[in-house]
């Protein structure tokens, strides 16, 4: 995609389409194509114009990645908002959210998992990456609450499903899944409906097996 120049950028403007130019190169070259340089060329501005609004490549890749985790946590709320009032069910839906997140949002899902990411010096980055994990570790303790999960530290629970939902999210980005046998769209929710399932009957085996 090439967005071409425009005259009279207001501040904002640009930086959001750079932001947009950025997550477009991500998603069809990869992460190493993408430079300010080239970046500027893409926007069709100068190249000194993206230093207006990110000191470095670095800078720029923690804009999108704390963008990215400001709009996942928005999916999953929404979604588990939107769930009937069991907890079983805002479980599936914010694990349906995230993977759902993934694969409409694959330049930012890429950078806001990439390896040596800025999040430890960036308290808003660091802040909105912990969101999503908020959000999962406060149903899991709904489920517990509520007999839907086995009781005990949660965290074990947490990082499990957490697991389980971003693997099949990054495998369906990277394009891993063989699509041929399986359609991931159907797939996502089959899998999400599992591990509420799972754990749920891991609670009920719990209670059963008490003296």
């Amino acid at each position: 995609m090439r967005i071409q120049k425009k005259s009279g950028y207001h501040h904002g403007d640009l930086k959001q389409t750079l932001i947009d130019v950025s997550v477009d190169v991500i998603n069809r070259a990869g992460l190493e194509a993408l430079s300010l340089r080239a970046l500027a060329t893409q926007a069709g501005v100068s190249s000194g114009a993206p230093y207006h609004h990110f000191t470095d490549r670095n800078d720029l890749l923690a804009t999108i990645a704390l963008q990215g985790f400001e709009l996942l946590g928005q999916a999953m709320v929404s979604r588990r908002d939107a769930a009937p009032p069991d907890a079983g069910a805002r479980l599936d839906a914010i694990g349906q959210a995230y993977v759902n997140f993934a694969v409409t949002h694959p330049g930012h899902f890429r950078v806001m998992f990439r390896d040596n990411s800025p999040a430890a010096r960036n308290p808003a980055l660091s802040a909105a990456s912990q969101q999503a994990f908020r959000l999962l570790f406060a149903v899991i303790e709904e489920c517990q609450r509520a007999g839907a999960a086995p009781a005990g530290n949660p965290a074990t629970l947490v990082y499990s499903a957490w697991s389980l939902v971003h693997g099949l999210a990054t495998l369906w980005v990277d394009g891993a899944l063989p699509t041929a046998r399986v359609d991931p769209a159907t797939l996502a929710p089959e899998v999400t409906r599992l591990l509420s399932r799972m754990l749920a009957a891991l609670a009920t085996q719990e209670v059963a097996g008490r003296p």
